[in-house]
This record gives C-alpha cells, structure tokens and sequence, in this order.
C-alpha cells in the first residue's frame, strides 16, 4: 500500500466529514463514512508504516477533523445558512373601521357559505348565514365576528 493511497483515504474521509457539517447536515451518512475512512486510513498508516508515521497521522487528522467540527458549529451558529426572515402578519386582518353593520354590498363570487364581496372599493373575503348566495346579489353586513364577515342577501 503506498502513501498516496493511505492519505488519499484519509483526505476523502475528511471531506465527507466536511459535506456532512457544511452541505448535507443531518443525514450521518457523510459523517459516518468519513470517521469510517479517517479511522481506517490513520490503522493503515499504523499498519504499513510503523508507529511513528502512524501517531503524526493520528495527531494531525485529529487536528483537521477538529477544526473541521469546529468551523462547522460556528457557521451553524452564524445563521449564515438558515433565512432569518420572519413573517409578523396575520392572514386576513380586518380594519375594523373598513366595514360596519347593516353596509351594503355586491358579491363578487358565489357564497358557498363563503366567498367574496365587494363594499365600495374594497373586495374582501365573506359568509353567508349556511346558504347559497349567487354572484352578482346585493348583501348586507349582519354580523362581524373573529374577522369574518357574515352577510345576508338583501330583499328587494
């Protein structure tokens, strides 16, 4: 066995250690494989060059998988890989001075119970009492409850 071959082994172990920290975290099979490869590189070296080779590769491929480890939990840390955006919204916040009891409006879709209508300019997400409300029927606001509108068909 040559010395390219064991430090070529050694090399591919530290590099699928470092896809494990940087590129696929979580997965341990990178991981795995590489302390598999780094082990049995730092045995060869033992085995085929004799002690002293074998304990400099053992210091310095714990040194690199060290460093290795260690750059990986600073950059996780850093939340230079994870999004920081955060959404502070709420789905479907009514302004509740947009709309009053007893206001008038146009569907603008069917009501099945729910749909929508539009009041004035603004178009916005309504339901009916339970029952079918064609497109095109004027309605009436009859109750704003939890940000839903509930409308009635007006009579005529």
């Amino acid at each position: 066995m040559t010395l390219a071959i064991v430090l070529a082994i050694i090399i591919v172990g530290l590099l699928l250690i470092f896809l494990e920290m940087f590129v696929v975290p979580g997965t341990a099979l990178f991981g795995i494989a590489g302390g598999i490869a780094v082990v049995a590189g730092v045995i060869m070296m033992y085995n085929y060059f004799g002690s002293t080779w074998g304990n400099i590769t053992a210091l310095l491929t714990t040194l690199a998988v060290g460093v290795v480890i260690i750059a990986g939990f600073r950059v996780i840390q850093s939340n230079r890989i994870a999004m920081k955006a955060e959404i502070n919204s709420k789905v479907n916040e009514l302004e509740q001075h947009l709309y009053n009891l007893g206001e008038k409006g146009i569907t603008a879709t069917e009501l099945r119970p729910n749909g929508k209508a539009q009041f004035g300019n603004n178009k916005t997400e309504v339901f009916s009492t339970g029952e079918y409300i064609q497109r095109g029927t004027e309605v009436e606001i009859i109750k704003i409850t939890n940000n839903r509108i509930f409308v009635k068909p007006t009579k005529i």
